[in-house]
């Protein structure tokens, strides 16, 4: 169960994050809650990153409980080349870590202030086989379960809802009947909706484990919420074993000496963190080194 005073501290700029999924309705998968689920379930993945901010942000996942968003197929190609998702990309990575949720696309997760990932109730809803959760109607569906576990949670719900729609402009009897909510407040509902949505996912603890370990196992393509044509991990206590930097979007066909420095910043960003081997090479080459890792393309 999430502690009150986890939340307290990081004030309005958490919470404001976290309410955000929590306004919209979505679910937070944590390491905690898919640890008793899954268990410690490791996994062999890839994961793209942009070699400018490499440096920066490959210590970041490291050993971390803040999940990392990987692929173990791509029909498409684009990830198989080297490219990132929202970003140039230009290092493959090969990690390894354990299994916090496994689809089999795109999953649309978004992160919080906290590293807490959410999932829409639509895009869980089809990876488990829940089709009450589909949808636009979906989240609503989910929101009535929750209240079942919580039935403070509809309430509270409501009314930061209801206090979001008071301007500076309105009376003072409409703004003393809808108060703004304080910090506390927020973290409550936050605090709420998380232990109530845990309770939920521990509720549906079979059909979500079989359905993450069959996309673990027998990793496949489906286009139910996008058409990238790659299936998406998500993983934590993540640690990088071999690397591949990707010429093609490092170099400049025009300098050769621009592309030696490149390839060397990269090299040197990542080094530290590599357990295994850098290697480089063209984006031809990129599926090779996934296929020989257990990765499909």
């Amino acid at each position: 169960m999430i502690k009150l005073k986890d939340l307290l501290p990081e004030a309005v700029a958490h919470t404001q994050k976290s309410l955000q999924w929590v306004y919209h309705g979505y679910i937070p998968m944590t390491p905690k809650v898919m640890k008793q689920i899954m268990g410690d379930t490791p996994i062999n993945a890839f994961h793209n990153v942009d070699w400018l901010s490499a440096k920066k942000q490959v210590p970041k996942i490291i050993g971390k409980k803040k999940s990392i968003s990987t692929f173990t197929a791509d029909t498409k190609g684009n990830l198989a080349m080297g490219s990132g998702v929202q970003t140039m990309g230009g290092i493959v990575l090969q990690v390894k870590g354990k299994v916090l949720v496994a689809g089999t696309e795109d999953l649309g997760s978004v992160p919080d202030e906290a590293g807490r990932r959410w999932l829409s109730t639509d895009a869980l809803g089809k990876i488990i086989g829940m089709p009450q959760f589909k949808g636009e109607g979906g989240s609503q569906k989910f929101k009535k379960e929750l209240y079942k576990i919580d039935r403070k949670l509809e309430d509270m719900l409501f009314k930061y809802k209801t206090s979001l729609l008071v301007m500076p402009s309105d009376s003072d009897k409409d703004k003393k009947r809808f108060p703004k909510f304080t910090g506390k407040q927020k973290a409550q509902l936050i605090k709420r909706w998380i232990d109530a949505s845990n309770k939920f996912l521990m509720k549906h603890k079979k059909v979500i484990k079989k359905s993450f370990w069959k996309n673990v196992n027998n990793p496949k393509i489906t286009t139910f919420m996008s058409k990238y044509g790659y299936n998406e991990l998500l993983v934590y206590d993540t640690q990088v074993i071999d690397a591949y930097l990707v010429i093609d979007i490092l170099g400049n066909q025009n300098d050769y000496e621009k592309t030696e420095r490149n390839l060397k910043q990269a090299k040197d960003g990542i080094k530290p963190f590599v357990k295994g081997k850098i290697y480089q090479g063209f984006a031809s080459g990129v599926k090779k080194f996934i296929k020989q890792r257990g990765g499909k393309v």
